[in-house]
């Protein structure tokens, strides 16, 4: 890191001077000289050229383009050195992006792989453009997922509910939304649980908990979402568990980000690329082979006699073409596809990294866990026997609900939402924005934004009780974001909370919590993610005690 911060300094005090003074040593000098010494005018002028590009380059990484010069801006060196160093989220943003909100209204400028883009940290703001309050339309940005064969873009680039716009998002959200609005499988939430409890006893009461809940969720996701049981808290290291686990960590190096010819063309050379990618083509297929397999049996109807809060998402979503409400609407298999893969990602680490962060945070804070242990007693009762809630008794645990809010506002797994583009100018939070610039919502600023929360660094869940600060923030915003808002809020919502208040309820009941004394995390949780957006942690251990 010191030597990236150097570097850094050095090109930004060093070069633009210098480039300055080459492009002037041109114009005024060699140019004149060169009208009259023709024989060498080609090559000097082609190097002439490459240092006017070069520096023009340079100029546009260095500042915001001329259209959105009114806005405070993050520098760009400085977000580069977080970016190559792979540092702390907090770093970044208590050193680059707060001292940024400090200089304006909560709407920046920063350069990132799409250009120069907008932040949104305003709630006013984020409220115009997720709800569009206005008569001003923010569809999402037309971005690919990298480049073509990368890593990534093989697994979330296809047609999916997530970027599309238009007439065919519309298509796929009314074709997904039974499955989304419908009472989810508690009774397989609360098993699972029950085998996460072997797996913790196992582990001898010291728990990597973001391993734990990660096992936890691909076991729930892959059978609540296509009827496919991984095994993960079995057995985390047969096949299928460790040829996601090697898809899922691969598409975040920032290597092949920054670099995709080294995970396209020159892919061979790297077995362990080669190897990822080969994971990737087993897990497309096996999706491939559950599609057609769907079909057939609904075809057959073979799903018929299956209760409806027990049916996959994927048998869901097939029927629910079938329904005379969906005017006709259908799926491609290969979109079926694409939406599974999105399901799964979304559906899968977000959880596993929010109940994490809850873990800790009851674990840092044990009179906040005792409140919300003896709620979840009232309720379930204090038996020594494992006791699944039911979707009722988990709507009256209002504390853990509030427990769960306030995680998600203090740790939310996403950095930024996806990107949307003004389609004209417009105005957002009493700044103006130009035609074509594309804006996003950070989320993890928004959330810790001082001039919107009091203490924003402090886990406090009675902000969202009743008269709490949650409650009296302004009408006219939005604060609190985790899911997004609006149309396009999260449509997996509902699946991730239900399965977070089911599983903290259950723990609560087992086991309590605390920090172990060699924690690296013991003021706060040590995040990365700062390059691809997606918050994760590395060594987040917490010691379980059984309570019976």
């Amino acid at each position: 890191m010191p030597i990236v911060s150097t570097l850094v300094q050095r090109a930004n005090t060093w070069l633009l001077p210098r480039l300055q003074n080459i492009i002037h040593l041109y114009s005024t000098i060699l140019i004149p000289h060169l009208r009259q010494r023709k024989a060498f005018i080609v090559p000097l002028v082609a190097v002439a050229s490459m240092t006017l590009a070069l520096y023009r380059f340079y100029r546009k990484i260095s500042r915001p383009p001329a259209s959105l010069s009114h806005l405070p801006y993050c520098d760009f060196w400085t977000t580069i050195k977080y970016y190559m160093g792979d540092g702390l989220v907090q770093d970044y943003s208590r050193q680059v992006i707060l001292p940024t909100l400090t200089a304006g209204s909560g709407v920046f400028a920063r350069f990132s792989a799409e250009g120069w883009i907008v932040d949104i940290t305003d709630p006013v703001a984020a409220k115009q453009m997720l709800l569009k309050t206005g008569k001003y339309n923010f569809p999402k940005s037309e971005t690919t997922m990298g480049v073509q064969g990368t890593l990534i873009e093989r697994y979330v680039g296809g047609p999916n509910i997530v970027f599309l716009n238009g007439h065919d998002w519309k298509r796929h959200r009314k074709i997904a939304n039974p499955a989304f609005h419908r009472a989810f499988p508690v009774k397989l939430f609360g098993a699972l649980t029950q085998n996460m409890f072997k797996a913790v006893d196992d582990d001898n009461g010291r728990i990597n908990v973001l391993d734990i809940f990660t096992r936890l969720t691909l076991d729930a996701i892959g059978t609540a979402g296509f009827g496919f049981n991984f095994n993960a808290l079995g057995d985390k290291d047969n096949k299928w568990v460790a040829g996601y686990n090697s898809i899922r960590e691969g598409m975040v190096k920032p290597l092949y980000i920054m670099m995709p010819i080294f995970d396209t063309k020159l892919v061979h050379l790297i077995p362990d690329r080669q190897k990822a990618h080969n994971n990737l083509t087993d897990f497309l297929n096996m999706l491939d082979t559950i599609i057609h397999e769907k079909r057939e049996q609904i075809a057959a109807k073979k799903a018929a006699d299956i209760e409806e809060h027990e049916k996959d998402l994927l048998t869901l979503m097939i029927e629910s073409e079938m329904n005379p409400e969906s005017e006709g609407a259908v799926m491609s298999n290969e979109e079926l596809k694409s939406n599974l893969c999105i399901f799964f990602l979304a559906g899968h680490d977000t959880t596993a990294f929010t109940l994490s962060c809850a873990i800790y945070e009851l674990a840092k804070n044990p009179d906040i866990q005792e409140k919300a242990r003896q709620e979840v007693i009232r309720i379930l009762g204090d038996e020594s026997h494992d006791i699944l809630p039911t979707v009722e008794q988990t709507k009256q645990m209002t504390y853990l609900n509030t427990i769960i809010k306030e995680t998600l506002r203090l740790h939310n797994p996403l950095l930024t939402m996806t990107t949307r583009t003004a389609m004209e100018d417009c105005e957002l939070g009493g700044v103006f924005i130009p035609k074509g610039t594309k804006i996003d919502v950070d989320i993890y600023n928004l959330h810790r934004n001082p001039r919107v929360w009091s203490n924003p660094d402090e886990f406090m869940p009675d902000r969202y009780a009743p008269g709490g600060e949650a409650e009296r923030q302004p009408g006219s915003g939005l604060a609190w974001v985790p899911f997004s808002n609006g149309g396009r809020q999260c449509i997996g919502m509902n699946f991730s909370l239900a399965q977070q208040r089911v599983v903290l309820a259950m723990l609560l009941r087992k086991y309590t919590f605390e920090l172990p004394k060699d924690t690296i995390h013991k003021e706060d949780i040590q995040k990365r993610g700062i390059i691809f957006g997606l918050i994760t942690v590395e060594d987040l251990e917490i010691v379980f005690n059984r309570r019976y």
